[in-house]
């Protein structure tokens, strides 16, 4: 039986791979990979994504804009300077929604990108040679963090004291390998990293069950600089507790309470935010007096219950000291 003829190849597919990833790098447009199956083969190269990632997730702070982005790191024609801010808004949601941005591919991105830092920004100082070692291992140390849970507020992980080439001036280091965040003085390198004025948006795939640890790690990274909600309704953050809460998932809830989040509508980080809904759903649900969701929104969350909510305020409290607890 012969088989049957394969469909003609359209002129795009036609071109050489190199050409395909030029016009990939060219445009930024993350859903062209989708285009056909040829054209996902030609950008599938692993390093490709690790370039989207650095273009679109690098901080752009001054420190930044002299001799950081060498063409061995980002290639031409990519700039992140180049990218206006609601563009790179826009690039950073749309690429966090890819199938192909995965914890593994940031904390990846991130190891490199702090490596980089170390070789471009820290020629200039004078360290201790254990502390340089310390920095030239920073890649083994960042792939050790797979599971961890971060306390908040974080601590750095390594210190580091330096001091200018030729001058007596200090310039101490901090890193912090959770968040791939490196400061030199005053000077923040950091990937991911997101403008607060114009946030992206967390992708619905981190939203919803099953709460793997990859997928918790992911969230709790990017919800420093990219926002759940859009607006003050906070209709998803709402709608992911509330799940939790009647799933019963207590490490999850407890995790997503002591999360920060940040909010389109203010500069500060905040805890993940808590309605009444929630204190109600946490009673409507609770299995038996002192209920674990209701003791925690209580203890943690009280001034969230309305003030005026005398009703739900006595039923939480009679849940909570139903078994003497105080």
């Amino acid at each position: 039986m012969s088989e049957a003829p394969r469909p003609a190849l359209a002129t795009l597919e036609c071109l050489p791979v190199e050409i395909i990833q030029e016009i990939f790098l060219h445009a930024l447009e993350v859903n062209f990979p989708r285009a056909s199956i040829h054209i996902a083969r030609a950008l599938s190269h692993p390093l490709m994504y690790s370039w989207i990632i650095r273009v679109a997730f690098s901080s752009l702070e001054d420190p930044s804009r002299n001799g950081f982005f060498t063409r061995d790191f980002l290639p031409e024609p990519l700039d992140p300077f180049a990218i206006s801010p609601e563009e790179r808004r826009g690039l950073q949601t749309a690429v966090l929604g890819c199938r192909w941005c995965t914890l593994p591919l940031m904390r990846r991105c991130q190891r490199e990108y702090l490596e980089h830092v170390v070789r471009r920004k820290c020629g200039d100082l004078v360290i201790s040679p254990s502390d340089y070692q310390s920095l030239l291992s920073i890649g083994s140390q960042l792939s050790g963090l797979d599971g961890l849970i971060p306390n908040e507020p974080f601590n750095p992980d390594l210190c580091v004291q330096a001091k200018v080439r030729g001058s007596n001036r200090d310039s101490p280091l901090m890193v912090i390998f959770y968040f791939g965040m490196f400061v030199i003085r005053y000077d923040l390198f950091q990937l991911p990293w997101g403008r607060q004025d114009m946030p992206a948006l967390v992708p619905d795939k981190l939203l919803c069950p099953p709460w793997t640890k990859s997928k918790l790690e992911f969230l709790q990274i990017l919800t420093r600089f990219a926002c759940i909600d859009e607006n003050a309704d906070g209709t998803r953050s709402r709608r992911v507790l509330r799940q939790v809460i009647r799933d019963r998932d207590f490490a999850t809830f407890k995790r997503f309470m002591y999360m920060v989040v940040r909010v389109p509508w203010s500069k500060d980080l905040n805890f993940w935010p808590v309605h009444a809904n929630h204190f109600h759903a946490a009673l409507k649900y609770a299995e038996k007096p002192d209920d674990p969701f209701v003791s925690m929104l209580v203890k943690e969350r009280w001034d969230n219950v309305p003030k005026d909510d005398h009703k739900l305020q006595d039923a939480l409290l009679t849940n909570l000291w139903a078994n003497g607890t105080t």
